[in-house]
């Protein structure tokens, strides 16, 4: 693959949501992970600021993260230029594509009265819509942008998540240390997002012989004080602050854990579950959002509506025996350095 365009290499802008910043999630992990190793083979890496003056950097393209209001500017500015926009739209709904096209055509034919009040999905499709080129991290997210937001086929590529290949050499023994416990129930992420369904295992956590582990941290407002009060009430329950990505703690976190969860209302496709799987936990996951391209047969698929579809999961998982299939299907896959190969091979499909 040539990373040069004709005569000179390869610079790209890259633009992501502000309140990543305040959130350690999956977004910030995918957009810094892909700028490093794409800055790895050899392409000038620009992470773009408001004060920057665009038209003096000469950028070949500019990759944005999430189809967020927050890049709402920023995609039309770029729009009214000869500057190429890719997308990697992080997007995915419990609706159904129609659903969501129903309410576009319904809003279109309210424009006139609604006076510039907009919907998330209006905002998503008019991103979408002005980007040159989308890489979905799933083909149902792939699917879900074309059919919802009437997306033309050519102008999708999808691109997988990726994960760091060192978690496969993670050891428990810090996170033993420290917490005097193993072979527990983990989840791991952003605890006070009500899409990411902690109270759901809050709930059954009693029914459990094991600790459960949750390492994220609670948002000062009713659902959080909600999940607090039930965990406080709960004697297997360790509640943790929030880790950095790169933490060796949370690393052997992973590594200390006999089950991880992300009991989610949907996932594309949960980097902190493929963490966790390079580590040798046994995973359970929801079935909604692209999960079953990355995990196959591997894991243990959970209906997140359902308490006994999600205690049923884990008490599976919790009597499974060890195995590494799914760390070799992970690491031939989906390791950072391939998915890096594939984004610039894209980007070269928009300059040459």
């Amino acid at each position: 693959m040539g990373l040069e365009k004709q005569d000179s290499v390869m610079k790209v802008g890259y633009v992501a949501p502000m309140s990543i910043a305040a959130v350690n999630g999956g977004m910030r992990n995918q957009a810094l992970n892909t700028i490093s190793k794409i800055h790895e083979l050899g392409i000038v890496t620009v992470k773009l600021s408001p004060w920057e003056d665009l038209s003096e950097l000469n950028l070949d393209l500019v990759h944005i993260f999430g189809a967020s209001v927050e890049n709402i500017g920023i995609v039309n500015q770029l729009y009214n230029t000869d500057i190429p926009i890719v997308l990697s739209p992080i997007f995915y709904s419990n609706r159904s594509a129609s659903f969501i096209n129903r309410v576009l055509n319904v809003e279109q034919f309210l424009k006139p009265l609604s006076r510039g009040i907009r919907s998330d999905f209006s905002v998503q499709r008019d991103l979408c819509r002005k980007a040159d080129l989308l890489l979905p991290n799933t083909a149902d997210e792939s699917m879900m942008i074309r059919e919802a937001f009437s997306i033309p086929e050519e102008r999708i590529i999808v691109t997988p998540n990726g994960v760091e290949s060192h978690f496969e050499h993670a050891k428990p023994d810090l996170f033993v240390k420290e917490y005097g416990c193993k072979d527990f129930v983990l989840f791991a992420g952003q605890a006070g997002a009500e899409r990411k369904n902690v109270i759901k295992l809050l709930e059954i956590s009693d029914k459990m012989i094991v600790p459960v582990v949750i390492i994220g941290s609670f948002y000062d407002d009713e659902y959080g004080k909600k999940c607090l009060n039930m965990a406080s009430e709960l004697d297997n329950v360790i509640l943790i602050e929030t880790l950095d990505h790169d933490s060796e703690l949370l690393a052997s976190a992973y590594a200390a854990s006999k089950v991880f969860v992300l009991p989610s209302q949907f996932e594309t496709p949960g980097i902190a579950a493929m963490e966790a799987a390079l580590t040798g936990s046994q995973i359970v996951i929801t079935k909604n959002g692209g999960t079953k391209e990355y995990f196959g047969d591997h894991v243990n698929y959970i209906d997140p509506n359902s308490a006994s579809s999600l205690l049923q999961g884990i008490q599976n998982a919790l009597a499974q025996e060890q195995s590494d299939d799914l760390k070799v299907h992970i690491l031939q896959n989906y390791t950072w350095n391939k998915v890096a190969k594939m984004t610039a091979e894209n980007y070269q499909t928009l300059i040459s």
